[in-house]
């Protein structure tokens, strides 16, 4: 691969204002050029890089990369000054300055080798060219082949990368473009897990998840999903699945949460569990849970289904109990319908967030004993979606709530 030198100076005629004269500065670097390209470099300055970015990115970039970098400081240009002292603090080695003869050189710039050429008027001489131009071939060739520190800055700081910081940079480009690599990887395991789960695959789903959980830490969000991919399964079987799916919550802290979210699957997943098994502790979790979720939030998710297991505590209890946890139903599925007008007039929800919302507005309407206005929601609810395993999982609530209010009469 062909080795690059990148040149530090100005561009055009430029006047050295303590000297009294005007130098052609691109007429220098036709000769600089012309030298670099005799040792086997490609050459350039900024000038020629720029239609392809942003100039300034392209400069940093060249001065960090570029195997030799020949920096011209004739008539002190600032830009070309600041230039060279960024090059010298990014690499150790391969930094050639010339500039014109008879400049009085800055301080920090007099005691590192300058070599210096000289302008015939604005332009340079036949004999000045070809003796400046057999000197840089030669410094060229002899700077690539041995790499000798040339920067004050790593002859002054010991402690810093001996190889300057390009090595540095190349690393972490390699493990920016394996990040890249994964991160693409795992937006389309994602994309096909949230399939996997509209189409009622949820025993793939969870493996998908499971697979992204590994890959990208125990980020909330996955945590849930594989939760919820996890009980909704039912693999090896519905009671065990529920229990694994328990044991993912747990990094969330259900009982510390503030996440409506993680607290709505906390219940989901008790809920569930208290009907296959009947154990009060199960039932009691997915109370504390939904009336944790309801009072931060106040969102129809953890509303709706806290009625619901009111009246699933009701239809246990005594009397007097029963009746107070029946009306505390009713009020909370109130509050919900509210809720849920409100949210409807969202412009920018999702489609199966309309779903949830109408599919919760039925569920209200039934637990309120309001047929006329259930069947209503029931209607736009079904319009409203596709999804097979939606549908049923809703009417499966609804038909459990229809017996709970039976045996609560």
């Amino acid at each position: 691969m062909t080795k690059t030198c990148f040149v530090i100076q100005g561009f055009g005629k430029k006047t050295d204002y303590e000297q009294g004269k005007q130098f052609d500065l691109d007429a220098s670097y036709e000769v600089i050029k012309e030298a670099i390209e005799k040792a086997g470099l490609q050459c350039n300055r900024a000038d020629e890089l720029g239609a392809g970015g942003v100039i300034d990115q392209i400069m940093y970039e060249q001065l960090l990369s570029a195997d030799l970098v020949v920096a011209d400081i004739s008539t002190l240009n600032f830009n070309a000054a600041y230039e060279l002292g960024v090059r010298l603090a990014l690499r150790p080695y391969a930094t050639l300055i010339v500039g014109e003869k008879g400049l009085n050189f800055p301080f920090d710039i007099n005691h590192i080798q300058v070599h210096t050429y000289e302008h015939l008027g604005s332009d340079i001489g036949y004999k000045e060219v070809k003796r400046f131009m057999a000197l840089l071939t030669n410094l060229a060739k002899e700077i690539i082949a041995n790499t000798k520190n040339d920067s004050p800055v790593y002859t002054y700081l010991r402690n810093l990368p001996e190889n300057g910081f390009l090595e540095f940079v190349e690393r972490l480009r390699k493990t920016e473009k394996k990040f890249d690599a994964a991160s693409s990887s795992l937006r389309t395991m994602k994309e096909q897990a949230k399939k996997a789960m509209d189409e009622d695959r949820f025993g793939e789903a969870k493996d998908l998840w499971k697979e992204v959980r590994n890959l990208a830490g125990k980020d909330d969000y996955v945590v849930q999903q594989l939760a919820l991919a996890t009980y909704k399964s039912k693999l090896p079987d519905e009671e065990t699945a529920l229990c694994v799916a328990a044991e993912i919550l747990e990094y969330l802290q259900p009982h510390n949460s503030f996440d409506p979210e993680t607290l709505g699957l906390w219940a989901s997943v008790h809920k569930r569990l208290y009907e296959r098994t009947g154990k009060a502790q199960n039932l009691e979790e997915a109370l504390f849970a939904l009336e944790r979720g309801y009072f931060i939030k106040g969102d129809y998710y953890n509303g709706i289904n806290l009625a619901f297991m009111l009246n699933t505590k009701a239809s246990g209890s005594g009397p007097d109990m029963k009746q107070e946890l029946i009306g505390v139903s009713r009020y909370v599925r109130r509050k919900v319908i509210d809720n849920c007008l409100k949210e409807l007039t969202n412009p920018d929800l999702s489609k199966n967030d309309q779903y949830w919302i109408m599919a919760t507005m039925y569920e209200a309407y039934v637990g309120l004993g309001d047929d006329a206005r259930a069947s209503e929601w029931k209607a736009k609810m079904e319009g409203a979606s596709t999804v097979d395993w939606m549908k049923k999982s809703t009417e499966e609530q609804v038909n459990k709530l229809r017996k709970l209010l039976e045996q609560s009469r």
